[in-house]
């Protein structure tokens, strides 16, 4: 990535540390819950300060989403979060609330694990000094943070969900459609037997009434009279 004469700010000598907090290094996330809609958490963002000295900034959400998507992920929108030093360094990756979202998720995570910049590699001291991502899915143990803001970011915009739960209320979900298709379709098929015993009855009447005009016209025909001239 392209930072040009961008200084590294030492990750908030890992203020950050508010991410890690007492966490043991050991930790392990097998069963904890994601957060839904799916969201990924990224840190190390380079930063640098204002020509005024007050105020710290870096690379914008858009930015970061378009870096991602170069990179072979499929996030739908990342949203950079700030606190009172101004952007701290870290951003929130959305990806898509259904299956699809779970599995680019579940990818983006594993591509950072397996590459070494993963939660377990931030927390155990990574990412010293260099403007390269760590990144994780984020969970239970993130969303209960409420003391940094991507805590209370996640807190507000989405919800701990196992990925069984998840499953369980998806399948409720499509059985409700399948339900509601079955009976759109017997209310298709009820309205069409309907239409078909109409046409049947207003046929049968009309070929009654032909052979009846022509029986007339036939007997008319027999005795040598015009039925129009009477």
């Amino acid at each position: 990535m392209k930072h040009g004469g961008m200084r590294l700010v030492s990750k908030r000598s890992k203020s950050l540390a508010s991410l890690t907090g007492d966490i043991p290094l050991a930790y392990d996330d097998q069963f904890e819950k994601p957060v839904w809609p799916w969201k990924g958490i990224l840190v190390n963002i380079p930063t640098k300060k204002r020509h005024d000295g007050l105020c710290c900034t870096g690379e914008s959400g858009p930015q970061l989403k378009d870096e991602l998507i170069r990179r072979g992920f499929n996030p739908i929108r990342v949203r950079t979060v700030w606190d009172c030093f101004g952007h701290s360094g870290t951003g929130i990756v959305e990806f898509n609330r259904d299956w699809n979202g779970l599995n680019d998720a579940l990818l983006f995570k594993k591509a950072y694990q397996e590459d070494g910049h993963g939660k377990k590699d931030w927390l155990s001291g990574g990412g010293a000094a260099y403007s390269i991502f760590y990144a994780w899915l984020a969970n239970t143990d993130d969303y209960y943070r409420a003391a940094n803001y991507i805590g209370e970011y996640l807190g507000k915009m989405g919800d701990l969900k196992s990925i069984s739960r998840f499953a369980e209320e998806e399948a409720r979900k499509d059985h409700k459609l399948v339900v509601r298709l079955n009976v759109i379709s017997e209310n298709i098929q009820s309205r069409l037997r309907m239409l078909e015993e109409k046409f049947s009855k207003t046929s049968i009447k009309l070929k009654c009434e032909t052979e009846e005009k022509d029986k007339i016209l036939h007997g008319y025909n027999q005795g040598g009279l015009n039925p129009i001239a009477m």
